[in-house]
């Protein structure tokens, strides 16, 4: 039995998906099977690096005719997978195989559970670090189940968002049964993914159709960002604009919500917005009472910079996409503090449940390396069930 297909979808960043791979099939386990979508320009390097694994457990899908779009690129995943769940990672990510345990106990407790989530640890390759970074990582174990009207709250109200909504249940480092995705697929445009940013399009759809939603709060992948990644489009002003120029170009979709006057380039909460407020227009969705939430977590964009120049630009950027949007009274409710000091030394030890410590723990250099630095500090996933059991 196939209990897991882990997705990576990758794009002229080959190494960094070989890397992921052959650390995943390191494992033992036989229960999970490794898919590949290559969009690369030469098929080759993955093609002759699948061969030469010899193993059963990696598939490839490989590039075809034209470059996809990132959401085509996507969809070719789950139409593929043989696994009762699918995850989908980044190239520069890792995913623990093990997260097969974790869901064969959570199903032995709850049948009906078809969203799967865990906590989040990050991981700034080393080409794409600027300065000494400090990170944090969840050391709670608790299994918990988590109610759809408080996901809808985190989700679309952004209720608890700092920057981006706080809602961690997709297929993007998250787990969803083969089944749950077949019916997101044809409740919604017979189609997996439809937006260009398809790990928030999951989001909106898992919130909206799964059943039952766990989540575990130990980490069972790492968010990389390599400096090829999108995501160091969040570091670097010009980066970012380029990042977004290239999707504009190979995406086959709208990426910007109509009357929504927040430009893609002002930075991951203008982002993420267009892409839920996309998601209710195209599926006539109305709701009130969220913009205050929304308001704060651009805020909160601004107040996670800690370069003086990009804070000011930001909040001028935002504050006039605010006014434009709902005037002079929502303005008010918009007060970005700059707190960055660079006097202070950055905080390292356990509080309120996290671990801050220097991301080069371990001269870790990729994301499989930082994950296993990671997995012997925290809580043993094979001792899950006896922990659920002895509760």
């Amino acid at each position: 039995m196939t209990r897991l297909t882990i997705c990576i979808p990758t794009r002229n960043r080959q190494s960094y998906a070989m890397d992921a791979v052959r650390h995943m099939l390191a494992s033992k386990r036989q229960d999970f099977e490794i898919l590949i979508a290559d969009n690369s320009d030469d098929a080759i390097p993955l093609a002759s690096f699948v061969a030469e694994q010899k193993d059963s457990r990696v598939r490839l899908l490989p590039p075809e005719e034209k470059p996809l779009s990132m959401q085509d690129n996507w969809e070719r995943l789950p139409q593929q997978a043989r696994g009762e769940w699918v995850s989908i990672i980044g190239d520069d990510d890792y995913l623990d195989p093990e997260l097969c345990e974790a869901l064969r106990v959570t199903s032995l407790r709850v049948s009906n559970a078809d969203a799967f989530a865990w906590g989040r640890s990050y991981f700034v390759w080393p080409d794409a670090r600027g300065e000494r970074e400090i990170t944090r990582v969840p050391t709670g174990s608790h299994l918990m189940h988590m109610a759809k009207k408080d996901l809808m709250r985190k989700m679309f109200f952004w209720e608890d968002a700092k920057d981006r909504p706080a809602c961690p249940f997709g297929i993007y480092h998250g787990a969803l049964k083969k089944e749950l995705l077949d019916r997101i697929r044809d409740a919604f445009s017979n189609r997996y993914f439809e937006h260009a940013n398809p790990d928030y399009d999951s989001i909106c759809k898992t919130v909206m159709m799964a059943d039952f939603c766990i989540y575990w709060e130990r980490p069972l992948s790492v968010f990389g960002a390599c400096k090829a990644s999108n995501s160091a489009g969040l570091r670097d002003d010009a980066v970012g604009r380029e990042r977004i120029k290239t999707v504009r170009e190979e995406s086959n979709g709208e990426l910007e919500a109509a009357n929504f006057p927040f430009p893609l380039e002002l930075g991951i909460t203008a982002s993420v917005a267009h892409t839920v407020e996309w998601f209710k227009q195209r599926y006539g969705i109305e709701l009130n009472g969220w913009e205050e939430g929304f308001i704060k977590a651009c805020a909160g964009d601004c107040e996670s910079q800690n370069d003086r120049a990009r804070f000011d630009a930001k909040k001028a950027g935002y504050a006039a996409a605010i006014k434009e949007w709902r005037g002079i009274k929502a303005l008010k409710q918009f007060n970005p503090v700059y707190r960055y000091r660079a006097d202070v030394p950055k905080f390292m030890g356990h509080a309120e449940g996290n671990l801050y410590l220097d991301m080069a723990i371990g001269n870790a250099q990729t994301a499989a390396e930082y994950y296993r630095l990671l997995d012997g500090m925290l809580f043993p996933v094979h001792l899950l069930e006896s922990r659920l059991n002895d509760a």
